[in-house]
């Protein structure tokens, strides 16, 4: 169906920019490497989709003929981006060619016939709420580091947003650590609990869209599907299916060992014994708290390391390994200048808390350590 009309090149990369994202790079069908341009009276529809996850973003421009069709995605992207600053013309024929021109320049590509696009799920939940937009994103940006990689377990490679009156729970966890969020006033307007499954590298792709300030944001969801809508730009993907591991028996009930450290002392010091890492022979990292200094340790082929800095510890002394990758992530994350560090023996998990309770939230990492060679 011929489509016509005019924008500015930047309003027309702005719609285009968040679709991109949402295309496949490596499908058999040409029409999930495309982007569909819907255009009505003078509102443009560009939507991104790839069977997983997708993105519709919607502006207006001046529409001479209303249609649509579909153009694959990196050309035009490719094409529109190197415009000069000007209106650009955008037209199709009965043919599913599309011209784009403008100032001095004329492009004519192959498109496809939109009837080939497949069929986008229902963008509308039955269930719903929101949430202040940069608050969300800090929550998975802080967590989705530990979403596992693996395709063994696939709920494990998805994140659990679990909502309880107000409260949000974020967590990502695989056979190594844990990333654990929560805000006790994120949410509003949820009528009641629920847990929800996403695919931690969608969640990923969402932040990108997602924007830093204080503006808030609707999220609906179905039995299969979540809907994020930020403005004028909506992104869609599958629920993962499936039950999410009971992360709260993987948590230490007793703790026997608890320190008091800089959370910027300790991830400086760990990146420093970091630098001789051997990572073909995942090397770990010797850390012992002894008395009121921890000292951080690493002798690979390439060399030696030893790193100390002061802590405040009470129980005993204790020597314990761990992955530097998964430390740094870690450490990483953490908020606020000082954080509590838990343990038990050198073979049980080590937990990471904020020294200070907060009143609007806490986080809390756990990490797996690794046996120690003598």
């Amino acid at each position: 169906m011929p489509i016509k009309f005019t924008a500015n090149k930047n309003t027309l990369l702005s719609l285009i920019t968040p679709a991109l994202g949402a295309t496949s790079t490596k499908s058999t069908l040409p029409a999930l490497e495309g982007l569909l341009f819907t255009l009505k009276e003078n509102t443009l529809t560009v939507c991104g989709y790839d069977l997983e996850k997708g993105v519709t973003s919607k502006g207006t421009v001046f529409g001479k003929e209303d249609g649509s069709v579909i153009v694959n995605a990196k050309k035009v992207s490719d094409i529109v981006r190197n415009f000069p600053d000007c209106d650009i013309r955008f037209e199709s024929d009965d043919k599913n060619i599309v011209r784009i021109y403008g100032a001095m320049s004329d492009f004519s590509i192959h498109g496809f016939d939109s009837n080939i696009y497949p069929s986008l799920p229902e963008l509308g939940g039955d269930r719903s709420f929101s949430i202040n937009q940069s608050l969300l994103k800090e929550m998975i940006l802080s967590t989705n580091f530990a979403v596992s990689q693996l395709d063994s377990r696939p709920i494990l490679c998805g994140e659990l947003l679990k909502i309880e009156g107000k409260k949000l729970t974020v967590v990502a966890l695989d056979n190594f650590r844990l990333a654990l969020r929560e805000e006790y006033d994120a949410v509003m307007g949820c009528e009641r609990d629920c847990q929800l499954v996403v695919s931690g590298k969608n969640l990923s792709d969402l932040c990108r869209l997602l924007s830093d300030d204080d503006e808030s944001m609707r999220i609906e969801f179905t039995d299969k599907h979540i809907i994020f809508m930020i403005g004028d730009t909506i992104f869609f993907c599958r629920l993962l299916d499936g039950e999410y591991l009971d992360y709260a028996r993987a948590l230490p009930k007793e703790n026997k060992i608890s320190v008091r450290v800089s959370s910027q002392k300790f991830l400086d010091s760990t990146l420093r014994a970091s630098l001789l890492v051997d990572e073909k022979l995942r090397t770990p990292l010797r850390c012992k708290f002894d008395g009121d200094v921890l000292n951080i340790s690493c002798n690979t082929q390439y060399g030696s390391v030893n790193d100390n800095i002061e802590i405040i510890k009470t129980g005993d002394d204790i020597e314990i390994g761990f992955n530097n990758k998964y430390l740094l992530d870690a450490l990483r994350a953490c908020k606020g200048d000082d954080v509590v560090v838990n343990m038990s023996t050198p073979l049980m998990s080590m937990v990471i808390t904020p020294a200070t309770p907060s009143e609007t939230g806490r986080f809390l990492y756990l990490v797996l350590p690794c046996r120690l060679k003598d």
